[in-house]
């Protein structure tokens, strides 16, 4: 917790100034009606209220609690005698046991209603007249109702301070796993397509096909310079996500974007067929890039775990949501698992349903085996 319930100087120095007015008042209005022991009781009162607020400002919390319970049984016993002066320090004494959430609120309570029975107690003796003593037990009332809302107060402060540590750490975690997620979806598919591109300069330098190995690497570097430049633009949208914010993609700029990605499929030696369905429509910008991360995802995957296996991705238009399926079929059984199909952690659907889960729209994303094909599939609301 950041509450700290330690008195400030300003309050200490108060206390101090509250107690020497409290005990020139005790010794001013002593004419010598009044017996010794009442006026060292409530002198030492006072000054327990003094050593209680240095108790606490030095984080004794034990010692003051302590200190704090004897100045109320003092103060309250001798406040019929002196004319109500040591209910201040009494009522002080009740404020600050009730107020602090620390404590169980019974022994509050208690110590409240103790001081209040002293109080009557202090008054036989004294001769008080009724008027007087309800008045000074009602300041002892008035303390306890202080000290409960004091607790009260104290308790939200704490529930309010748990909440934004709460809400920080909540902030730190969802940073967390969007660099997580971003880098995944950057680094699979940047990654995975120079991976398949080495592995064919690799073949064709054996066979001797220089030319076509040096298109190729070509191709690569061009990869490469898409995947740091995709990394770049994840990295500043998480450091300033309000400065990334674009404008609206458009209905003829997206499924440009979408071609782009089924093209790229290609010349990486991927079979992909794109099937579109519908009026395209305006997306924002977020609902584009989640978009195109899952087509990236799905691709990814064909190439990762089913390489040479025609891909069918289908682009699905309708009035309120815009669909994306990518499909492939599964490789044949005892097919071995090649390095980079072992290099994958199963992370990137996942990370494709918080992306969509947290579109302002709604979204929804998924992967499953349908008949004999992998189907992953990805939906967001326009409207």
């Amino acid at each position: 917790m950041n509450v700290s319930l330690r008195p400030s100087w300003l309050a200490l120095a108060l206390t101090v100034v509250g107690a020497g007015a409290v005990g020139y008042a005790l010794i001013r209005t002593d004419s010598g009606h009044r017996p010794v022991w009442v006026l060292v009781l409530g002198l030492v009162s006072v000054a327990l209220w003094v050593v209680r607020g240095a108790l606490a400002k030095a984080g004794l919390r034990r010692a003051a609690f302590a200190c704090a319970v004897v100045l109320v049984v003092l103060g309250a016993l001798v406040a019929a005698p002196t004319d109500g002066l040591t209910v201040v320090p009494a009522a002080i004494g009740v404020l600050v046991v009730l107020g602090d959430p620390r404590d169980p609120l019974w022994v509050g309570l208690l110590v409240g209603g103790v001081g209040i029975a002293l109080v009557a107690l202090g008054a036989v003796p004294a001769g008080t007249a009724i008027p007087n003593l309800l008045t000074q037990m009602g300041g002892m009332l008035l303390a306890v109702f202080a000290g409960l809302s004091r607790r009260q107060f104290r308790v939200s402060e704490e529930q309010a301070a748990l909440l934004r540590e709460r809400a920080v750490a909540m902030k730190e975690e969802a940073s967390r796993i969007a660099i997580a997620r971003d880098l995944h979806d950057v680094l699979a598919h940047s990654l995975g397509g120079l991976v398949i591109q080495l592995d064919a300069v690799d073949a064709l330098l054996e066979s001797g096909d220089a030319d076509a190995a040096r298109s190729r690497v070509v191709a690569a570097r061009g990869l490469a310079a898409d995947g740091l430049g995709e990394a770049r633009r994840a990295v500043a949208a998480l450091r300033d996500p309000v400065a990334a914010e674009t404008e609206p993609v458009t209905a003829d700029a997206f499924p440009g974007a979408v071609d782009e990605l089924v093209a790229a499929h290609r010349s990486l030696g991927g079979r992909a067929e794109l099937r579109v369905t519908g009026d395209a429509a305006t997306l924002t910008a977020q609902q584009a890039e989640a978009l195109q991360r899952a087509l990236q995802e799905g691709l990814s995957n064909a190439r990762k775990h089913a390489p040479g296996q025609p891909v069918t991705v289908e682009l699905v238009w309708q009035d309120d949501r815009v669909r994306l399926v990518v499909s492939n079929p599964l490789p044949a059984t005892g097919t071995p698992a090649s390095a980079l199909a072992a290099s994958g952690g199963g992370y990137g659907v996942e990370g494709m349903r918080e992306r969509f889960a947290a579109l302002p729209g709604g979204g929804t994303a998924s992967a499953a085996v349908v008949a004999g094909r992998f189907v992953l599939t990805a939906e967001a609301m326009l409207r």
